[in-house]
């Protein structure tokens, strides 16, 4: 019992310092056009990722996903 509370008292602590795991791309409609934009933080004012899906389903991407972004939608 004692080895378990001793593991558990240095195992949380490391546990929170793991990063979370970043923001998915929301799937984009039939007949729509969607945009995510990336960010490095809460500012949204650098982006450092995103991903595009047409009209016809096309998708791109460049750089990186985070936890922080912004996400447009429209119709064809």
């Amino acid at each position: 019992m004692r080895r378990v509370l001793l593991v558990t008292a240095f195992a949380a602590p490391l546990l929170a310092l793991l990063p979370a795991a970043p923001a998915q791309a929301m799937p984009c409609g039939m007949g729509r056009s969607c945009s995510t934009t990336y960010y490095s933080d809460d500012s949204l004012t650098t982006a450092v990722g995103g991903e595009w899906t047409d009209c016809y389903g096309y998708t791109a991407s460049w750089g990186v996903w985070s936890g922080h972004s912004t996400y447009y939608e429209s119709d064809c």
